[in-house]
């Protein structure tokens, strides 16, 4: 009997021993602590991003556009394509979080045509296209049956055609003018410099936030430095690049940012409501096409229809 409890014994140590075993790192040889502290995440401090990989993607996107406009301006109208279609891509793929199937290609198809029909046939192809496209939108919808949201999948789908698609059009229709190219390298120079001004201003003195539920790190003073910059840029652009009078480009100056900031607050509540820090991770320290964008889309027919009024610039 006693031998029979001490073989027991063995054999309960035996199998402890090899429970405890199999619970060591097969390469360290410790055991597993579930309290670990996690490595820390990347501190990017108060510029939030990762600023090398920032300014590398920004310099080499900034000049395959300059260069397309200045040498080549069709060349533009293709990589203002291939821009709309991702952003519609990305902002698609956001909305579908929400639990709706938004409908990708058809919106994506719809963009690249508006896109084309606002250079070579004007406005008023461009809306044909863009009544076509959200009967496209409809009818694709309708085919695809058993869907919980119908209503909700197709709204979502025209917002992101009309968000992304439609005022990306006004990009290309601007194109089309006269000097367009000139328009849209004056255009994009004031957006990136209210861009600019706003994240350098902020950073350094940023203390007011605007929205903080919204964006919390929009500042009153960012918004100083965004009206400043696009001043600068705007009155020496009208001047020296069209030889208009210097107080369009103070006008130009002061409008812009307001949009520009208007499309990074729109952006900002899509992203908030769905739960996102960025629409996609296509551009390294940017986050995806649709980050560069937010500020870019919603001011492209401001400022075709200040280009209309201000004296100078169009006639």
């Amino acid at each position: 009997m006693k031998s029979d409890l001490s073989s027991y014994d063995e054999r309960q140590s035996k199998t402890s021993a090899g429970a405890s075993s199999t619970s060591q790192n097969p390469v360290t040889g410790a055991e597993p602590n579930p309290q670990a502290p996690q490595p820390p995440k990347k501190d990017y401090g108060r510029a939030g991003r990762n600023l090398p990989a920032a300014i590398a993607v920004g310099l080499v996107l900034g000049g395959a556009v300059l260069a397309s406009l200045v040498f080549i301006p069709q060349m533009f109208l293709v990589v203002a394509l291939i821009g709309v279609v991702a952003a519609t891509w990305e902002l698609s793929n956001a909305l579908s979080r929400s639990g709706s199937k938004v409908a990708r290609v058809p919106t994506m198809i719809s963009a690249g045509f508006m896109i084309l029909a606002a250079y070579f046939l004007g406005r008023e192809a461009l809306w044909v296209t863009f009544t076509l496209g959200c009967g496209f939108i409809l009818i694709y919808n309708q085919i695809r049956r058993h869907r919980l949201n119908p209503v909700k999948d197709v709204c979502l789908s025209i917002f992101a055609l009309t968000y992304v698609g439609l005022m990306g059009s006004f990009i290309a229709y601007m194109l089309s003018f006269p000097m367009g190219n000139m328009l849209v390298i004056t255009f994009l120079a004031m957006v990136v410099a209210s861009d600019t001004g706003g994240y350098t201003f902020g950073v350094l003195w940023g203390k007011h936030p605007i929205a903080p539920s919204i964006s919390p790190k929009k500042s009153w003073e960012g918004f100083a430095g965004s009206a400043l910059f696009s001043t600068v840029v705007g009155v020496c652009m009208v001047v020296l690049a069209f030889g208009a009078p210097w107080w369009t480009g103070l006008v130009l100056g002061m409008v812009i940012p307001v949009f520009a900031t208007l499309g990074d607050f729109s952006e900002s509540m899509i992203k908030r409501d769905l739960g996102l820090k960025d629409m996609g991770t296509l551009l390294p320290g940017h986050g995806g096409v649709m980050d560069r964008l937010d500020s870019i889309l919603p001011t492209a027919p401001v400022a075709l229809a200040l280009y209309h009024f201000l004296p100078g610039l169009l006639f």
